[in-house]
């Protein structure tokens, strides 16, 4: 902790810790103590190496000579404060004794200081306390009545009834607490840093070793003590080459010049190094060496990308950034909203490729829910045997390969936000009735736990199959349709709003594209009509895909006439027309195309289970009543 001592008598010990309070704005916590000169004296390890000092100058040359801890400050007296403390002598008395350590305070000319003031100037000087007291005791006898120097002196003065005038003014104090605060910040600086550099240092992933200028090592973290399996203080003072020589791969001299993430063997461990020299007014000053583990370099690069592509529970869209003016979605859009002020479960029901999640995020953003969790999952892509533990997480050692601690399911994640259960068509007859219970009871239970936890959700579910269809098929619970539709919202398919095609594409075209935004805004009309011919069985999602298709034959947007760009739109489009033509017929729909797709996935599963539907249904990760109600779908 700082400290700042004053060692001086009243009233000047006053004086320094008024200036000091009104100039210190950056030591926090400065420690201000006041302490007599002789108690220093006394007790040399009284005064540590972080202390600084503000004293008289008279006793300045007295710790100086005794002490070698601390730092010291004089207070100088400076030529308009002796000005001032002569001039209110002279309000008392026609005669002034000056009396100073050492030396006379006026050294030549006392004349003219009398001449100008009207005053007998008397000087005194004094080496030891004895001497001092022995002077005012004389002075006193000669009915002297005004004595002017430092605190010891003045004080000495008061006490025999003297005028004792301290001639260290404003000026003299503030000198010397200016000087006294910016040695203590300069040390609070140092401190910071190199507090700052250990935290760094002993926090990093990698090891880090430092050297001076000449090469030997004088900081070291703990990590690359660990890494190199070396003690620090054998590390400590080591020339960087007694490491790096025995380091295959680096040369006498590489280091110094510096070292680019070069793999490198030490005592028989890989590690990835990097040097960095330290250049000071373009001079060699150091180098700080980074060690890698290459196995927790590729490990930490899995980690990242594991969460640059596991999805955030948030919902990123708003209804704004739903794109159309048709009649049809604005009326949809209108519907979303009035859903989204209420708490109910909400159905949305479209084609593929209508925006089904687009909508679920809209809702959830406009909600009172919006500031929690928005969990979305496709229940297609879920194997059956794995949508359990999904949904509702498992305990520690619940199955074989469970987690240590287990793992929530998504409806704990989703606690107070929103669950979106797209394709929710998919679910299993077995778990369609766990999935009533949580929905009823607001409670779910992990896989292997007998403890229940309530969880507060809000589900927006989403298909593109006939629900009614199932439930009549009772492949799906009648129950469960009436407790997840409360609120249906139908989504309407790209050929009913054919308006949107012109501002769908410039929207695509200024998020992908660009470059090309100038040239499709002044053929987008034409554009327009010619996507308007096309069926869209895949929605705006197989239009996003067609205009991809088509700016991936285009070259730079300066080169391309309209002629070019009309014709490979058409191109792209055809292309579109081609894949589906070879699956069905000219009056075959995308279902149709979907069905036959699922159908011959099915007969190649069956073919290679020897005829067994439940080993097929196995291969393909569905149930084996999905698996009879797909095989006798009518074609």
């Amino acid at each position: 902790m700082a400290r700042l001592i004053i060692s001086g008598s009243a009233p000047l010990d006053d004086l320094i810790k008024r200036a000091i309070e009104k100039k210190n704005k950056s030591i926090k916590g400065l420690v201000i103590e006041s302490m007599e000169g002789q108690r220093i004296l006394d007790n040399k390890n009284i005064i540590t190496n972080e202390d600084v000092v503000i004293c008289g100058a008279a006793i300045y040359k007295v710790f100086k000579d005794q002490n070698d801890r601390g730092q010291f400050v004089p207070i100088r007296l400076q030529v308009n404060d002796f000005l001032e403390a002569l001039q209110k002598g002279c309000q008392y008395s026609n005669e002034v004794n000056l009396i100073n350590f050492n030396d006379y305070i006026i050294d030549r000319k006392i004349d003219q200081f009398e001449s100008l003031f009207q005053v007998k100037i008397h000087q005194y000087t004094y080496e030891t306390w004895e001497e001092a007291e022995a002077i005012i005791a004389q002075l006193k006898e000669n009915r002297q009545s005004v004595v002017i120097g430092a605190g010891l002196i003045t004080g000495l003065a008061k006490d025999n009834g003297m005028h004792g005038i301290v001639w260290y003014g404003e000026e003299s104090i503030n000198l010397a607490v200016d000087i006294a605060l910016g040695i203590l910040n300069v040390r609070y600086e140092e401190k910071r840093n190199s507090q700052r550099e250990n935290y760094i240092m002993e926090n990093f992933n990698e090891g880090v070793i430092i050297s001076s200028d000449t090469g030997h090592i004088v900081n070291v973290n703990r990590k690359a003590t660990i890494l190199l399996g070396v003690e620090e203080k054998d590390l400590r003072g080591l020339h960087v080459k007694e490491i790096l020589v025995q380091t295959k791969g680096i040369g006498n001299t590489e280091w110094k010049k510096g070292i680019k993430e070069q793999i490198v063997s030490y005592k028989d461990k890989n590690f990835l190094l990097s040097t960095f020299p330290i250049v000071v007014d373009q001079h060699f000053d150091g180098m700080v060496g980074i060690f890698s583990d290459i196995h927790a370099v590729q490990e930490s690069g899995n980690r990242i990308r594991r969460k640059m592509y596991s999805k955030p529970n948030t919902a990123e869209y708003q209804f704004e950034d739903i794109v159309g003016s048709s009649q049809g979605i604005v009326t949809t859009i209108k519907k979303a909203i009035k859903f989204s002020r209420t708490d109910s479960n909400v159905l949305i029901l479209g084609e593929s490729g209508t925006g089904k999640e687009l909508f679920a995020q809209s809702i959830h953003n406009k909600s009172y829910r919006k500031d929690q969790p928005f969990v979305a999952i496709n229940c297609a892509a879920v194997p059956d045997n794995l949508l359990e533990s999904e949904f509702f997480g498992y305990i520690e050692g619940a199955f074989t390969g469970a987690k240590k601690g287990g793992k929530p399911g998504l409806f704990e994640k989703a606690h107070n936000g929103t669950v979106f259960l797209d394709e929710i068509g998919e679910i299993p007859l077995s778990m369609q009735a766990k999935l009533l219970r949580v929905l009823q009871e607001k409670v779910v239970m992990r896989v292997g736990s007998t403890t229940p936890i309530p969880v507060n959700v809000r589900v927006i579910s989403a298909t593109n199959v006939n629900l009614i269809d199932k439930v009549k098929h009772n492949e799906f619970r009648t129950d469960l349709y009436y407790r997840i539709a409360v609120l249906n919202l139908y989504l309407p398919p790209l050929r009913n709003r054919l308006s949107d095609l012109e501002p769908l594409v410039k929207f695509f075209t200024t998020k992908h594209y660009p470059q090309f935004a100038q040239l499709i805004n002044e053929n987008s009309k034409e554009i327009a009509y010619i996507l308007s011919q096309h069926k869209w069985q895949g929605n705006i999602r197989e239009l996003e895909n067609t205009l991809e298709r088509m700016f991936a034959y285009l070259e730079h947007p300066f080169m391309v006439t309209r002629k070019e760009l009309l014709r490979n739109l058409r191109e792209a489009i055809e292309e579109n027309s081609i894949v589906l033509q070879e699956e069905m017929g000219e009056q075959d729909t995308f279902q149709d195309v979907i069905k036959q797709v699922e159908k011959k996935q099915i007969y190649e599963a069956l073919n290679a289970a020897n005829g067994s539907k439940i080993e097929a249904a196995k291969l393909l990760g569905i149930s084996r009543s999905t698996l009879w109600r797909k095989l006798n779908q009518p074609d």
